[in-house]
């Protein structure tokens, strides 16, 4: 399948709008890129792209034991031939994450670091007061919005120091900067989501406070504390209640 990055990005919305066009173009065109790109729907419905990535290399490797069926004289049957192939590649993976599936067991770490691949929304331009925010406060938005969370840490510090309005907002985000860092704090990321509650208990924020610290303390492998929060998660039912019952029932 030689456009299998290409169909990926398209199926997870990463072309841009020429590229989409391009693409949907060339799908209109192109006959055996039609029929990829159908193959590709369908297995993509079964496995998310982390599992497609996770097997990936072990395709590769068993994709030569793979043979083509030889093509018949009395029809055009490599078409047919090409999807059988991609089929039985396809039932090998299968088989293969279930067996991974029924003989190991994902440590907490990792079940952590699938929910914090998706990033919290950004942080208001005004705080809940509806007041103007700090020029500090803002260079943290934008920071954020870039994924530079270390420029983000260093912005919030700034305004706390200088702006004491919604501090239990400022050490939520300071915390989940920490968290979402290339080398993450996780003992800092704590210590300021325990302050963004400890501050204002009944803020909206507090669900999400739960849960964030529940997944840095996965990170550390404590197990108890994660469970804890997990289930106030549950309990509070306004946020995140589904996924926490799910990573509830795995550790």
């Amino acid at each position: 399948m030689k456009n299998l990055d290409l169909i990926e990005k398209y199926l997870n919305e990463e072309l841009s709008a020429n590229e989409r066009t391009a693409f949907e173009q060339l799908q209109k065109s192109d006959a055996d890129f039609a029929e990829e790109v159908q193959v590709a729907v369908t297995i993509n419905a079964d496995f998310n792209v982390k599992q497609k990535m996770r097997w990936q290399g072990l395709l590769n490797e068993q994709g030569n034991v793979v043979k083509e069926t030889p093509v018949r004289k009395l029809a055009p049957r490599r078409s047919i031939n090409w999807i059988r192939n991609i089929a039985a590649v396809f039932i090998l993976g299968l088989g293969l994450s279930m067996a991974w599936l029924m003989f190991s067991s994902p440590e907490a770490g990792e079940l952590a670091d699938e929910q914090l691949m998706e990033i919290y929304k950004k942080p208001k331009a005004f705080m809940n007061n509806g007041v103007d925010v700090d020029s500090n406060w803002k260079n943290a938005i934008a920071a954020y919005e870039e994924g530079q969370f270390s420029v983000v840490v260093a912005a919030i510090e700034s305004s706390m120091s200088k702006n004491s309005e919604q501090l239990d907002e400022k050490h939520f985000y300071l915390g989940l900067s920490y968290l979402y860092e290339d080398v993450p704090n996780y003992d800092k990321a704590l210590d300021h989501l325990a302050k963004s509650k400890e501050l204002n208990s009944s803020s909206q924020l507090a669900p999400q406070v739960n849960w964030f610290m529940a997944l840095a303390y996965l990170k550390q492998g404590k197990i108890k504390e994660a469970k804890a929060l997990l289930q106030l998660v549950i309990d509070a039912n306004i946020w995140k209640k589904a996924e926490a019952t799910a990573l509830l029932n795995k550790i």
